[in-house]
């Protein structure tokens, strides 16, 4: 009967864990409930990345923020060791410099808050994703700072205000919180990499599928893409900023015939290239 609970509960705790689902806004029909403070929300139903998104314009003193809605909001702790990911875009230049903290995060709880910023300072002319891993030590906080905060999220906001003075407009799309996952993203984190590092990927040959890992040691734009042997690009696996970490991706082959392919991995002023044989 003892050993019986024990299992049920066990089930009870990993069918909660396993079912945690991405907290999603995309925009594609309306704003979702977002509100801004220190600025002027618009909704854009179309040019996001892809469909609609939403839209900052900064007309008073201050740095400006967006402020989610309540679905993420309350008890996050099952998100721990997960994601938080996002898009941005200038849309509107209005000549001035560049604004301290632009697209930095605050996580706020009912005593407490953490900050973190992926965002590089500058005009981002093209849709830019951003992940900021949801663990304790990106956050600069404790592991017991962190377990509490994320227990009872009350506020979580981005700023949104990109540049001093009034009038410059910055986009918004597909703001998510995602579970702890082995998928192909947003990959594993094995600590902070000390180099820049390309894999060869495993198995090799392969047929379908492979793993492919790399490391960066830096934040940083990440491509990673896969060629064929007359230089055509056949896969665009990552395409966005990265903070420092390892990470693992899987590419799956099943539409492309056999043959050797390269795979590519560009960070800063890193490039690397490796061969690999798809054999079906």
């Amino acid at each position: 009967m003892k050993s019986s609970l024990i299992v049920l509960l066990i089930f009870l705790f990993t069918s909660s864990l396993f079912s945690q689902e991405t907290i999603l806004s995309n925009f594609d029909l309306d704003s979702d409930g977002w509100s801004v403070n220190g600025g002027i929300l618009y909704y854009q139903s179309s040019d996001g990345n892809p469909g609609g998104f939403i839209e900052f314009e900064d007309n008073q003193d201050g740095a400006g923020v967006f402020i989610s809605p309540n679905k993420f909001l309350g008890d996050l702790t099952l998100y721990d060791q997960g994601t938080l990911k996002f898009d941005l875009k200038n849309t509107y230049n209005n000549g001035q410099d560049s604004l301290y903290g632009y697209g930095n995060v605050r996580i706020s709880s009912s005593n407490s808050y953490a900050d973190k910023n992926v965002v590089p300072l500058g005009f981002i002319s093209e849709w830019t994703t951003f992940t900021i891993p949801m663990i304790a030590g990106d956050w600069g906080v404790t592991e017991s700072g962190w377990d509490s905060l994320l227990a009872d999220v009350i506020e979580i906001s981005i700023q949104m205000d990109a540049q001093w003075n009034y009038y410059d407009r910055v986009g918004l799309d597909n703001f998510s919180i995602n579970p702890n996952s082995t998928d192909v993203e947003p990959g594993l984190f094995y600590g902070i990499a000390s180099s820049y590092q390309l894999n060869q990927n495993y198995p090799n040959p392969f047929n379908p599928s492979t793993s492919i890992k790399y490391q960066i040691p830096e934040l940083g734009f990440v491509a990673l893409k896969v060629y064929d042997v007359l230089g055509n690009e056949v896969a665009n696996l990552v395409n966005e900023y990265k903070p420092a970490g390892s990470y693992e991706i899987e590419f799956d082959a099943k539409t492309l015939p056999s043959g050797v392919y390269l795979y590519r991995l560009k960070s800063g002023a890193f490039l690397e290239t490796k061969k690999m044989i798809l054999m079906k």
